[in-house]
């Protein structure tokens, strides 16, 4: 890759990359849709499959127009543009208001974005990499990017949000409009899925583990289980956690430490980036004027055990309910 552009883009403010050696475009999997051999073989080898146009244009497009509509209605998109543009307000304009980088409200009671992420072809695709009828989450990660430095995603593997199921999962994550090298796309860290240290450490651990034999611990999880509540700020203070989730707050030093190169593309609509629980991932910045949108959804086979914290109409997501002691 030597789009220059690549140079510009920054990860909290910094400098992602220091030379064209620290990039590498994804390879695109189109030609091989239909060759389910060698869709496997790709994902062994690269730990993803990326596929251009793969979702119908105007499904995505009417689920983006859904997000933008409820975004419009909140106050964050400049009224002076149509709120498909998804230009982002002012930050005097939004001081107060209820804005993040991560929103799965977005995606709740949305029926075009379960056309695109629950029906049609990306089920198909499924069936057929997989081999056999299908599941997905029923959560749905949601990311609605502000424009700004410090809006970037922490380097992480899946594999520690996810793991109790089977292992055999795979994430589809879909940008919902064109995402140039400016607005902050997905990266993946090539080869890292291969890295046998990182699986058997980081790899390992479940976020919503945590050390029973601490101190009170396992009282304090066990009330706030019975009595249906979240733990409070000096609850959770006073319990050691597993894993925080994010393998680093820093994707420079990442790379630098596990090596390999970031690999990105300018991402359109209609485009879907699939890739395995082990694959390092993070994204850039978003230094355009407009809003990013992008889902991460999860699939595998029907048959296979599926992670609880997942599934049904209220998940226990990370909540309290998703809690486990352990013996540390």
């Amino acid at each position: 890759m030597s789009d220059k552009r690549l140079l510009d883009l920054t990860y909290q403010g910094r400098q992602l990359g220091n030379s064209f050696d620290d990039f590498g475009e994804l390879k695109v999997s189109n030609d091989a849709l239909h060759d389910r051999n060698t869709l496997e073989q790709r994902m062994a080898e690269d730990g993803y499959l990326f596929l251009k146009g793969m979702l119908d244009k105007d499904e995505v497009l009417a689920a983006r127009q859904e997000v933008m509509n409820r975004l419009m209605d909140a106050g964050v998109l400049d009224k002076r543009y149509p709120a498909i543009d998804g230009i982002a307000a002012s930050q005097a304009e939004i001081d107060g208001r209820a804005t993040g980088s991560f929103m799965p409200m977005l995606a709740g009671n949305n029926p075009p974005m379960d056309k695109v992420i629950h029906e049609g072809a990306l089920i198909d695709f499924y069936a057929h990499f997989l081999g056999g009828p299908v599941s997905y989450f029923d959560y749905t990660w949601f990311r609605c990017k502000r424009p700004g430095v410090n809006t970037a995603t922490t380097p992480h593997c899946d594999i520690v949000y996810m793991g109790r199921g089977t292992k055999n999962l795979y994430t589809s994550w879909i940008p919902y409009g064109d995402v140039p090298y400016e607005m902050g796309g997905l990266i993946l860290l090539e080869g890292s899925h291969k890295i046998a240290e990182l699986k058997n450490t980081y790899g390992a651990t479940d976020v919503d583990l945590y050390c029973e034999n601490e101190g009170d611990a396992k009282a304090l999880v066990d009330a706030a289980q019975s009595e249906g509540r979240g733990l409070t700020t000096e609850e959770r203070q006073q319990i050691q956690w597993n894993s925080s989730g994010a393998y680093s707050s820093d994707a420079i030093a990442t790379r630098e430490e596990l090596g390999g190169r970031w690999l990105t593309a300018e991402y359109e609509m209609g485009d879907v980036l699939v890739f395995s629980m082990y694959l390092m991932h993070a994204s850039a910045d978003n230094n355009s004027n407009q809003y990013r949108l992008s889902s991460d959804t999860r699939y595998q086979l029907a048959s296979e055990p599926q992670d609880e914290r997942w599934i049904g109409d209220d998940p226990p997501a990370h909540g309290i309910r998703a809690k486990r002691g352990m013996v540390c």
